[in-house]
């Protein structure tokens, strides 16, 4: 959907892959650094980095362990790594018209095992036009999904060059109210758990 919608995502593969075709995937991006990820959760487990090819079987292994023990589900795809990256979510509200706005950024890069560890809002040093562009791409994402309730829209920026025209790349959608909701309540003093409670009421953002 994202594909669809002009909205940019990383190299990766289609689903679910084994050794020889994580290696291939590998191999089409000239050897640049992958990361295997669990198709089917998150939260930094059945996550393997692979800066090697020689690494690939022992990382697709691992991983596929990691998430049948986690989320009862071995399968795993891969991605290009990027390898100095900020994480940037994007809060966002749709109401059963189909209207959807967003409450800003949070930037969540200071990561610990891929585990979140600080979240900031307004995103700092992000360039205007950036940010711009990918509040943006969430609302429109999320259009397109028909998506009702509030839910958080997340994406990768390349940090090597901060630029209104730097690489962003869209990795996930949260179809809930996420524990660091409340960080944009006290950037922009709007209670989101009543909000939820309205949109699955029947209210609507007019």
């Amino acid at each position: 959907l994202a594909e669809a919608e002009g909205v940019p995502v990383l190299p990766g593969t289609a689903g679910e892959v084994d050794i020889e075709s994580a290696r291939a995937f590998m191999a089409s991006l000239d050897g640049a650094p992958v990361i295997v990820k669990a198709v089917a959760g998150g939260g930094g487990r059945g996550m393997r980095v692979v800066r090697h090819p020689d690494e690939i079987a022992e990382a697709v292994t691992r991983a596929q362990s990691e998430a049948k023990a986690a989320f009862g589900n071995g399968a795993v795809y891969v991605e290009r790594l990027v390898e100095r990256a900020r994480h940037i979510e994007v809060q966002v509200v749709g109401d059963h018209t189909g209207a959807v706005v967003h409450l800003g950024e949070r930037d969540c890069s200071i990561q610990r095992r891929h585990q979140k560890l600080i979240e900031i809002a307004p995103s700092p040093g992000l360039p205007e036009g950036l940010r711009a562009r990918i509040t943006e791409a969430a609302v429109r994402l999320a259009r397109a999904a028909k998506y009702e309730s509030l839910g958080t829209i997340e994406f990768l920026v390349d940090a090597t060059d901060l630029r209104d025209g730097s690489f962003f790349a869209f990795i996930e959608a949260n179809p809930r109210l996420q524990v660091e909701h409340t960080v944009t309540e006290e950037v922009t003093g709007i209670d989101l758990v009543q909000t939820q409670l309205k949109i699955a009421g029947g209210a609507t953002l007019a």
